[in-house]
């Protein structure tokens, strides 16, 4: 795929500003992306600790 945007040689006028636009927002949905995947990575340590305790309260 690269290779065929390659071949379409430079952008132009339009396409820039259409990049110049969206890439903000592009960049700001990759940053909620990360805090969603860090937020989740945090509950799933939390959920597995609760786990680890509730299996040392009550030994099976």
């Amino acid at each position: 795929m690269l290779e065929a945007l390659a071949e379409q040689g430079p952008l132009t006028e339009e396409q820039e500003a259409e990049l110049a636009e969206i890439r903000p927002k592009a960049q700001q949905w990759r940053e909620q992306k990360e805090r969603d995947a860090e937020r989740h990575r945090a509950v799933n340590a939390a959920a597995n600790r609760v786990a680890e305790l509730e299996a040392l309260k009550f030994p099976s």
